[in-house]
């Protein structure tokens, strides 16, 4: 599970509890003129949408069948992930930045895209 905050222009990504350390990440931040897309979609969405084949590859973190936390590479991106679970995934599209994409497992997906709409 990750907590998402807006402050002073950024989007700040805190992963909680071992995430942290599975995902070798305290926090992430980026500024707000970097997030291209907000979606919220379910893993076969996301599967349907091409979206998934960007994390072929785990680099750094955890792997696990409903757990995946950490840096994953794919078709020439670099993802950041931080999902559990049957829960629908925010998924965040970036540009300059090291992370192309992050997926993550939130309370409330519709609120932080809420947020991130009335901010953009």
């Amino acid at each position: 599970m990750t907590d998402v905050e807006f402050s002073n222009g950024k989007m700040i990504v805190i992963p909680k509890g071992l995430d942290k350390l599975w995902g070798f990440r305290g926090r992430l931040e980026f500024p707000i003129d970097h997030i291209t897309q907000m979606t919220i979609e379910s893993k076969q969405q996301l599967k349907e949408d091409g979206k998934w084949d960007r994390i072929k590859i785990r680099a750094l973190g955890l792997g696990l069948p409903n757990k995946k936390v950490g840096t994953f590479m794919g078709n020439r991106t670099t993802s950041y992930l931080n999902i559990s679970g049957p829960d629908d995934i925010l998924f965040v599209e970036l540009h300059s930045e090291k992370y192309d994409f992050l997926f993550l497992t939130v309370a409330d997906p519709h609120a932080i895209k809420g947020r991130f709409l009335q901010i953009k």
